[in-house]
């Protein structure tokens, strides 16, 4: 098996040089540098990567702790933010946390043990003791949060203006001649969903309905939990549009309206979400969503991440990417 003085014998440079290259430092020329890899290339080197984070204390890897797998957003986020970590030589490690605040807990503790060298969170609880949780996080390595704001916590986070979002879809329902709805909230007390159904609560109020005559379910993120929440829905009333914060829990509400009432979308019962996952496009009727940026997110947060990591005085941010009402046969 090569070594790096192989490499820096063959290639007629130092092992200062070598090394260099390979955490791509400013200080090789170009032709040295594609002359080292191209012996690096000829001779089979792997650099050896435990020995080199002992060195520089880093791990080139970063935890993405996710509520669960079953909600195909989270399943085309991860896809993305492995790409993102992939081409820029990072390895994303997945934990799912099924939403049990003492499972996330000891998967932190056991990662922060083997040095990962930052967080993507993809939400958190907005209540004092959890914020103060992630601030103790913060100071030992670097957090980006998905999916909403920082709420003044010192970290970096990159979401969709849910708020925006669900008034924007709430309005074109409205102007639809909609009235009487159905929302199918995703269960805990986070502030995405308070933001999203926020927005709900102000087209609502804007528009002189009454909110409390609004019949709202909670659903966890699978599509199973929309399904018995769509159910939980009628038992109470009938809604003429039903609005799900995501995709998935829509796209189950959808299976119990067609499979197990027999009613017509959206003839009988009109159906959103939230999202634009890929299979929201492939459902009959197709899904009108309210659209996220998916890859963007993705490559935001893991760049941002990265960053923090690379360089000690780089700043956190707050970015805001704007959603897209995206009209599809399942409202009409």
């Amino acid at each position: 098996m090569a070594t790096i003085i192989d490499v820096a014998k063959k290639a007629g440079v130092s092992r200062t040089t070598v090394s260099r290259v390979l955490n791509k430092s400013p200080l090789v020329n170009a032709e040295t540098r594609k002359n080292v890899l191209k012996t690096i290339h000829e001779l089979k080197y792997t650099p050896n990567i435990l020995a080199r984070s002992m060195r520089s204390r880093k791990t080139k890897s970063f935890a993405v702790l996710i509520p669960e797998f079953t909600n195909l957003y989270y399943s085309e986020l991860l896809k993305y933010i492995e790409i993102e970590a992939r081409k820029k030589g990072y390895l994303a490690v997945v934990c799912t946390t099924e939403i049990d605040p003492e499972r996330e807990k000891e998967y932190v503790l056991q990662l922060l043990r083997r040095n990962v060298d930052g967080f993507i969170f993809c939400w958190y609880r907005g209540v004092s003791e959890y914020r103060e949780y992630l601030r103790d996080i913060v100071k030992k390595a670097p957090v980006v949060l998905l999916d909403q704001p920082s709420g003044g916590l010192p970290i970096t986070s990159v979401y969709t203006d849910g708020y925006k979002g669900v008034k924007d879809l709430t309005n074109y329902l409205i102007n639809k001649g909609h009235r009487k709805f159905g929302v199918i909230k995703n269960l805990g007390i986070f502030p995405v969903n308070q933001n999203r159904f926020r927005g709900f609560l102000s087209a609502v109020e804007e528009n002189d309905l009454n909110a409390e005559e609004c019949l709202v379910e909670e659903a966890d993120y699978s599509m199973e939990g929309g399904y018995d929440a769509a159910r939980r829905l009628l038992l109470r009333g009938n809604p003429t549009a039903v609005i799900a914060m995501d995709d998935t829990v829509a796209i189950g509400a959808m299976e119990y309206f067609i499979n197990e009432k027999k009613l017509s979308i959206p003839g009988d019962i009109a159906v959103s979400g939230f999202d634009n996952i890929s299979l929201s496009r492939l459902t009959s009727p197709p899904l009108t969503t309210v659209g996220q940026p998916i890859e963007r997110i993705a490559a935001e947060a893991t760049s941002q991440l990265i960053n923090l990591v690379e360089n000690a005085s780089g700043e956190n941010r707050e970015i805001v990417l704007p959603p897209e009402l995206i009209i599809r046969a399942s409202t009409g």
